[in-house]
């Protein structure tokens, strides 16, 4: 556990004070605020409180993800490679665990503070709701959409470090990155809504991406969802332990 730490602080460090994690909080941050301003033009044309609720995790937000994460990603292991010190690393009792986990950590916590001005968005449109209106926002609504962010989050950097885990140069790592991502957001988002069989449709809507951040904000919390996330996130996992271990041999 000791160890864990020390490599897990290690990482939250060099994200956030590499140059690339000031570009992708700017980016995303300013995307967020747009959301936000658009949101409030939504609610002042009449738009209903779930349909607003929903635009604060999806519309550009979700696609931009499949853009956002790769970038955090791409250095994991690509950059240790490139280095030379993912070997001398490997060669000291640490584990392949350790290390994956530690990076794994670190990221999802890089990817966690980009979302926290939507908290402070929150706050603010609850101040500006009047008191004899439905209270908005609906803050079962906000966790079970906070929650469905960090699951969907964790997949895609688990797939991410992996993509990373098999190449030394960070270009790369970042576009097979992007493009796993996004043949698994699309192709679920087409046959979620666009398949003309319903089994397909079916199938989709259980495996998109899209359609369970859509549900999370309406604050539909399925297990079986939550199991769906968590078995896929371990497998990458597993996968760059695999690809990790192999190098050390």
């Amino acid at each position: 556990m000791r160890t864990f730490l020390s490599l897990f602080k290690k990482e939250v460090r060099t994200c956030f004070l590499s140059p690339i994690a000031f570009v992708v909080m700017f980016f995303f941050w300013v995307l967020t605020g747009l959301n936000f301003w658009w949101l409030l033009v939504q609610l002042a044309d009449g738009e209903s409180l779930m349909m607003a609720t929903q635009q604060m995790f999806g519309g550009l937000i979700c696609f931009s993800l499949l853009v956002i994460v790769p970038l955090i990603t791409m250095r994991l292991f690509a950059e240790e490679r490139k280095l030379g010190t993912l070997e001398s690393l490997l060669t000291t009792p640490l584990t392949a665990a350790e290390l994956v986990a530690a990076k794994f950590a670190g990221s999802l916590v890089f990817y966690v503070v980009l979302w926290l001005p939507v908290v402070a968005y929150t706050i603010i449109q609850q101040k500006l709701s009047p008191v004899e209106a439905l209270q908005f926002p609906d803050f079962g609504a906000l966790r079970a959409g906070f929650l469905g962010v960090v699951l969907v989050g964790g997949l895609y950097i688990a797939i991410g470090l992996l993509m990373s885990s098999l190449t030394s140069n960070q270009i790369v790592a970042a576009i097979s990155g992007f493009a796993l991502l996004s043949i698994l957001f699309f192709s679920t988002l087409f046959m979620a809504y666009t398949a003309p069989s319903p089994a397909v449709r079916l199938v989709g809507q259980y495996l998109s991406p899209y359609a369970h951040l859509l549900d999370f904000s309406r604050g539909m919390v399925d297990s079986r969802t939550i199991v769906l996330y968590l078995s896929y996130t371990a497998w990458f996992l597993f996968a760059a332990v695999k690809v990790v271990e192999s190098k050390r041999t």
